[in-house]
């Protein structure tokens, strides 16, 4: 790439320079000494302030560096090289190099845009919804946001391992086995605090069909007005009294959500390589569980202390803002002992790096998970977070309620039904992660340039058409000149593995939603100004290029937001 070899050069020279001078460079300094891509074609196809950052250790002018780096240039897909203002240097690249470049890309096809600078193992865990109800829209923009970034993160060369963990273990559990069995057996119940909605009833009607009636009358006595307490008390009820139809119901209710997760995630084509269930942690008791070996470490590390009954880890001295409780007075493990366990398992398992996508409403484990992963971690592994704040849905210019609890909301599901998937995904990755939504359901119907995702499939749309109707060959000639307003196109063309390498490494997928929108507007804009098929042979052939360009960086930039490019609409 001509970026990577300009600023290879660029660099050789300023090194000369400084030795000739007896400069002695700061590394750091050093680093910064690279061109750019130009935002215009006025100011060359790359271009570099470094003269006025180095202008302090050579005790010069940054113009009078820029003339002696520039008087060094020898690079024969260089056109011209030019100092503009106090010192800036702008690049232009030979109409012969772009031709051989643009052609390439075409070679190249589906490959174009891949790179391979970089290796290691990423688990990247994401969703990780309870297996108590369908996913909601929020669910969504995480499964969503998850997928991409481990396309990005792929198409630089990492090995990413995708995991979801199934919390079937706790509180919440308890509640969903509750909600069903009283959905199933008890009549006119009060339902607070329960899991209410249409799929709750069904699971009872269900369950209670298939284990048949309970072989004595429920009786919970007289119950708290304490939800949370009159929640515990009839889950021990069901527990102590009915324990066989309490454990096959837990059993029944967890499978048959996490089916719907599971088919939910299939229809949007999220993909998931493990499937890690909480309850696979094991026991304090046993020593070579994954909970008892956390605690262990932590202890091991001196990090632990006793104070009313209970065990607690210093999470303060790595910056959260009070101390954790490991495992409670009746030595049973604490929720956060529970998140441990799981990073102990992570750890063992030897990845480089760990990525956890968590809802905004979790910042607060940030600084706690982030004390028992460093304590725990092996030398050479960093865990990293990346949070996404909520979606709003309107629909008519109202705000659409939800409540999972319930019941009252409109499923991730639902919303597919209503618009299909790939819109949804391509809304949800614009914007940035730590950015709340709001989803315009009439807008991601609208079939017009005012819909982003409809504007971006169009100019897809629009390269297979015209391609249809063409013999377009890539060895054949082609005019630069006839194609001299297609300078952001080119550019980002020849640019793009670059391009996708910097939004993996920031972890941005919605950068790359704007790239496509910038490039789906540019390619309009050409096409209606620049009719394609004409009776000249070169120039036809020069803009069929630039729309099989088009083609192909929209193919390949849907592949990684893991949308699927229309060729009709």
């Amino acid at each position: 790439m001509i970026l990577i070899e300009l600023n290879q050069l660029l660099k050789e020279i300023v090194n000369k320079v400084a030795a000739e001078n007896n400069v002695k460079l700061d590394k750091k300094l050093l680093a910064q000494v690279e061109f750019e891509i130009s935002s215009e074609s006025a100011r060359g196809d790359y271009a570099t302030s470094c003269c006025l950052k180095l202008a302090k250790q050579f005790n010069k002018k940054p113009f009078e560096i820029a003339e002696v780096i520039v008087s060094n240039f020898n690079e024969k897909k260089i056109a011209d090289i030019k100092i503009e203002g106090p010192g800036f240097i702008n690049v232009f690249i030979s109409a012969e190099a772009k031709s051989a470049l643009l052609k390439d890309i075409i070679i190249q096809g589906d490959s174009w845009g891949l790179t391979k600078d970089f290796s290691g193992k990423i688990l990247l865990e994401f969703v990780s919804s309870n297996p108590t109800g369908p996913l909601h829209v929020g669910h969504g923009r995480g499964a969503v946001l998850g997928m991409a970034i481990a396309n990005l993160l792929e198409n630089i060369g990492y090995e990413v391992t995708k995991e979801y963990y199934v919390n079937d273990a706790g509180r919440q559990i308890s509640i969903l086995t509750s909600s069903v069995l009283l959905n199933a057996y008890v009549k006119n119940f009060e339902p607070d605090g329960t899991y209410e909605g249409e799929y709750i009833k069904e699971l009872g009607e269900r369950f209670k069909s298939m284990f048949g009636e309970l072989d004595e009358k429920i009786d919970f006595g007289p119950l708290d007005e304490d939800k949370d307490i009159r929640l515990d008390t009839i889950s021990v009820y069901f527990k102590s009294k009915f324990s066989v139809a309490w454990q096959e119901a837990k059993k029944f209710s967890v499978s048959q959500i996490l089916s719907l997760i599971k088919e939910d995630l299939h229809k949007f084509n999220i993909v998931h390589e493990h499937w890690f269930n909480e309850s696979s942690l094991g026991t304090v008791e046993d020593n070579k569980s994954d909970l008892s070996k956390s605690l262990i470490a932590i202890k091991d590390g001196g990090y632990t202390y006793s104070k009313d009954g209970a065990e607690w880890f210093k999470t303060t001295e790595f910056g959260d803002d009070k101390d954790r409780v490991l495992l409670r007075e009746n030595k049973e493990p604490t929720y956060y002992l529970t998140d441990v366990g799981y990073h102990k398992n992570k750890i063992d398992r030897n990845f480089d790096s760990y990525i956890n996508i968590f809802g905004a409403d979790h910042h607060g484990y940030i600084p706690r998970l982030t004390a028992a992963f460093d304590v725990m971690k092996k030398e050479h592994q960093n865990l990293e977070f990346l949070l996404y704040q909520l979606v709003n849905l309107y629909e008519d210019g109202f705000k659409k309620t939800m409540s999972t609890r319930r019941g009252e909301y409109f499923s991730l599901n639902d919303l597919r039904k209503d618009l299909g998937p790939d819109v949804i995904k391509f809304f949800f990755l614009e914007k940035k992660s730590d950015h709340p939504i709001d989803f315009d359901m009439d807008l991601a119907k609208d079939e017009s340039k005012n819909n982003p995702y409809f504007y971006a499939q169009y100019a897809y749309v629009r390269c297979c058409s015209i391609l249809a109707k063409s013999s377009f060959n890539p060895e054949t000639d082609i005019d630069l000149k006839e194609i001299e307003n297609c300078y952001e196109i080119i550019s980002k063309a020849i640019n793009y593995p670059l391009i996708l390498k910097e939004y993996a490494l920031e972890r941005s997928p919605h950068s790359l939603v704007h790239f496509i929108k910038d490039f789906s507007a540019t390619f309009h804009s050409f096409y209606e100004q620049n009719p394609v098929l004409t009776e000249n042979k070169i120039t036809s052939n020069s803009r069929l290029l630039i729309t099989s360009i088009t083609k192909l960086i929209l193919k390949n930039s849907f592949r990684i937001l893991n949308v699927k490019p229309l060729e009709k609409m």
